[in-house]
């Protein structure tokens, strides 16, 4: 089937049209997005504290409700959120998020530790950071918490494999560490610093 030279034409200038009114929509939408006319669209979940607290009884429910709901943020401290506050403010520290999954991963009936580690970088700058180790089934598993997006992975058998995939992870090595967790009294356990061999 031959197309005539005027349909040629045409379609090649719908395709141009087409083409310049997406370039300006973008160009526009960019315009407004520097100057603050779009605003943040925030998910909103009206469920309780508690509600939310019993349905995410699975690491994969959890990860994907910090990932939608909370972000992190960097406000000075080194004092975790009570879960509550963490649930009401929907971000914080990654100690925040830490705090906040052990307590959820307790009352959902996993064990969990939180691993805080300082370390130094190849720079010699240091720093601190902080992890959930929990066994899943069978699995032990590790949440961690950066970039804006909490994860999750295996890490073997061992605190010291979860050490390994750490300095792997973020090119460091971790010089000392303390383990906490969330109790029946409704707290985290005090934490005290480890050397690591």
């Amino acid at each position: 089937m031959n197309m005539s030279r005027e349909v040629k034409i045409l379609i090649g200038l719908l395709v141009a049209l087409g083409i310049v009114f997406g370039a300006l929509a973008y160009l526009n939408f960019k315009q407004e997005q520097e100057n603050g006319a779009l605003e943040e669209v925030v998910i909103q979940d009206n469920r309780t504290f508690e509600e939310v607290i019993v349905g995410l009884d699975t690491s994969e429910k959890l990860i994907d409700y910090l990932n939608k709901y909370f972000t992190i943020e960097d406000r000075g401290g080194d004092k975790a959120y009570v879960p509550e506050e963490f649930f009401e403010k929907k971000k914080g520290e990654p100690w925040d998020f830490a705090a906040f999954v052990s307590y959820v991963l307790f009352e959902n009936k996993y064990e969990s530790v939180i691993m805080r580690y300082k370390y130094k970088d190849q720079t010699e700058k240091e720093g601190i950071n902080v992890a959930v180790v929990f066994r899943d089934g069978d699995l032990p598993k590790t949440i961690i918490f950066t970039s804006g997006v909490s994860e999750i992975y295996a890490h073997g058998w061992s605190f010291e494999d979860m050490f390994q995939k750490e300095e792997e992870r973020l090119n460091i090595k971790i010089q000392e560490y303390s383990i906490s967790y969330w109790t029946d009294a409704g707290e985290l356990w005090p934490e005290e610093w480890f050397k690591r061999e």
